[in-house]
């Protein structure tokens, strides 16, 4: 991703486009682990030592609430950052807790259909998400 692509990313959410910004943003898009705060810190602290741990979760927290990014909480507590926006699942390695992204249109349609015919009282359906456990083969 060039710094242009990633400033006008940054620019269009409302926030004010900074080096520190663009330096996070572009760790997240280049990892595909669903990093934690502490992770992307690690990636981007090298290069950028002035960079400090809390301006890393301020960072984070102002993009998931600009909508250029998802937070979720995996399986042992642990809070995770995602850059997709696009609707799509998880699965979960149990033996090794990695997480990857798993898009399947087909099943977001079988699940939007099962819930439009077997409505929930007093809950509307957003947005459709599973985590999908197993271990690797």
């Amino acid at each position: 991703m060039t710094v242009e692509t990633a400033k006008k990313r940054i620019i269009e959410s409302g926030l004010k486009f900074t080096h520190q910004r663009m330096v996070v943003y572009n760790a997240l898009q280049v990892s595909a682990d669903h990093p934690t705060a502490e992770s992307v810190y690690e990636k981007v602290k090298e290069a950028n030592p002035s960079i400090s741990l809390g301006t890393i979760y301020k960072t984070l927290e102002n993009f998931v609430r600009a909508g250029i990014l998802k937070k979720f909480t995996d399986d042992v507590g642990v809070m995770r950052f995602d850059p997709m926006l696009e609707t799509h699942s998880h699965l979960y390695f149990t033996d090794t807790q990695e997480i990857k992204d798993y898009k399947d249109p087909g099943l977001v349609l079988l699940l939007k259909k099962y819930f439009e015919e077997n409505q929930i009282d007093n809950f509307e359906v957003e947005e459709l998400s599973l985590v999908i456990k197993g271990k690797t083969k």
